[in-house]
Order: C-alpha cells, then sequence, then structure tokens
C-alpha cells in the first residue's frame, strides 16, 4: 500500500564561512543529526567569481578526512578537485566529486583554473555520506562524475526529469559506488508541474530545495530549507506552482546502525578511533598533496 510520508521538520540551516564563501549548513541541526548514511550538508551559495589570472592553488585550503565518502554536487560553475592520493579532476555544472576518504586523505576543492579565467558563478552543495566500519579502514578513492554520465530519468506527463546522482531509480543506475542502501536524486520539476517520487519503505529520507519555491507533500517550502520525513510511507508528492522550473534534491538510505562519534573532518565508532584519526593526521599518514 502506498502513503505519503508525513513531514518530520524543516529547517534552514545556519550560516558559515568557509575562506572566501558563504556556505548554508543544514545537517546536522536542532532535528536531524543524519538522514541514512548522509551525516552532513554544506550548501556553497552562488560565489561571482571575476575574470582574471587562475591562481595555482597553496594548499591553504587542503584539509583531512577519515571515515566517510564526500559528495559534491555542482549546479553551476566549476569545481577543480587535488588530493593527497595523486587524484586530480575538474568537473563542471551537473557533475560531481565522490570521495571516499577511508583511512584518511587530504583534498582541496577549489574554483577550478578555468573559472578563475574565464569568470562565472560558482554553486554546489557538499555531502558526508557515513561509511560502515569496515570501509573507514580502507583504501581512500575517488571517483569524478562528469554531467553526462549521470543517468535521468524522464518524469511521467512531461513534469520534468530526475537525475539519479546516487542509487537507482527507475531502472537507472549511478556509477557512483556504494556500501549501504542509499539514494540521492536531483529532480528538476517544470513549471505548473507535478509528480510523486517512490521511496523504499522504511528508509530515512529527505529533501533539500535550493531556491524556488515548491510544494512538497501540500506544504510550500523555498530559498535553501531542508525538509525531513518519517520514516513510514513511500511517497513524496512535488508540485511547481512558479513560472520557471524548480530544483529539488531527495536523499536518504537504510539507517546507519553503527555508533557514530563526529569531531573536525572525522567521522568514526569511537572517540578512540577519533583521536587515532587526529594522531595520524599530525603525523602526516595521510600523505600530501602535489599540485
Amino acid at each position: 500500500m502506498h502513503m505519503r510520508k508525513n513531514i518530520a521538520s524543516s529547517n534552514s540551516g545556519i550560516q558559515a564561512s568557509v575562506g572566501k564563501f558563504l556556505v548554508n549548513r543544514l545537517i546536522p541541526n536542532h532535528y536531524v543529526d543524519g538522514v541514512g548514511p548522509f551525516v552532513f550538508l554544506d550548501r556553497l551559495y552562488p560565489y561571482t567569481q571575476k575574470p582574471g589570472t587562475a591562481k595555482k592553488p597553496n594548499g591553504d585550503f587542503a584539509h583531512p578526512h577519515r571515515g566517510i565518502a564526500t559528495f559534491s554536487y555542482v549546479f553551476s560553475g566549476e569545481l577543480e578537485h587535488y588530493d593527497s592520493r595523486g587524484h586530480h579532476d575538474v568537473v563542471a555544472a551537473g557533475g560531481a566529486q565522490w570521495m571516499k576518504a577511508g583511512n584518511g586523505i587530504v583534498h582541496d576543492e577549489q574554483v577550478s583554473a578555468h573559472l578563475q579565467e574565464t569568470g562565472g558563478t560558482l554553486h554546489s552543495l557538499q555531502f558526508w555520506i557515513n561509511l560502515p566500519a569496515a570501509n573507514k579502514k580502507e583504501t581512500p578513492a575517488y571517483r569524478g562524475l562528469q554531467p553526462d554520465e549521470v543517468p535521468e530519468v524522464d518524469l511521467p506527463g512531461l513534469a520534468g526529469s530526475l537525475r539519479v546522482l546516487i542509487g537507482e531509480y527507475e531502472g537507472k543506475s549511478s556509477p557512483i559506488e556504494m556500501y549501504s542502501g542509499q539514494f540521492n536524486y536531483h529532480v528538476k520539476l517544470q513549471p505548473g508541474a507535478s509528480t510523486t517520487i517512490a521511496i523504499k519503505a522504511g528508509w530515512e529520507s529527505a529533501a533539500f530545495v535550493p531556491t524556488r519555491e515548491v510544494l512538497i507533500n501540500g506544504e510550500a517550502f523555498n530559498n535553501s530549507e531542508l525538509i525531513s520525513f518519517n520514516d513510514e510511507g513511500t511517497e513524496i508528492t512535488l508540485e511547481n506552482r512558479g513560472t520557471e522550473v524548480a530544483d529539488i534534491l531527495l536523499f536518504g538510505g537504510e539507517r546507519y546502525e553503527e555508533p557514530i562519534f563526529a569531531e573536525g573532518p572525522f567521522v568514526m565508532n569511537s572517540r578512540q578511533e577519533i583521536a587515532q584519526a587526529y594522531a595520524d593526521f599530525f603525523n602526516q599518514k595521510y600523505g600530501e598533496i602535489v599540485y
């Protein structure tokens, strides 16, 4: 039996500065510590890059991670990635960067050199995906997902499209590696359209509305709001009463059952593991970025 999911909470996050960028920190918040394996969400507000000479990165923004996978999705502009395992890539609007931090890595995400030269607007999201304990011990990995590599599903009735960033929908699967049941969809809803998205029974789920107003299960949300749902039910109905295409991110997955200890850039299963993560970083066991 299909049933609409009830909305449990909504939250607009808190503002924070990360270097020259203004970000909206949405997870964790007062109501939600995580959604399935997703334990962190930052929205990088649109940042205007003036055209000029590209500056080579000097490591000022480099930082470590351990115990998670980071997932950065680009709405507009270009994001350049460097890490201490030798991975380097640039992804454009509609693309994403997935990095399994595993047992420790240092990474640096920047406005791409190309965007620094041409100018433009960078607008992106970053999620942290908590890894099961066994995968926290593994060697780090990286995957750049270019825009044309993201599977896309046409929604019924010309309502719009659903981009499968992580997981599977209607028989189409993202190439991003997963270690637990999870999903992350970017829905583009046409003006005047509505659609209903099915979510697996029992999975935790949330929606993020970056800008234009959308009705979610009959309630209006907009302007960087995060909406979390109760676990009961399997359907989320989206409606766009505006005159432009509206964006909605839907994400979640099976509940993370292991203990969670998070501090700084590390998410582990005990305080002792957090201490070890810091010790290994300060002892330079995560390697060094060669730009």
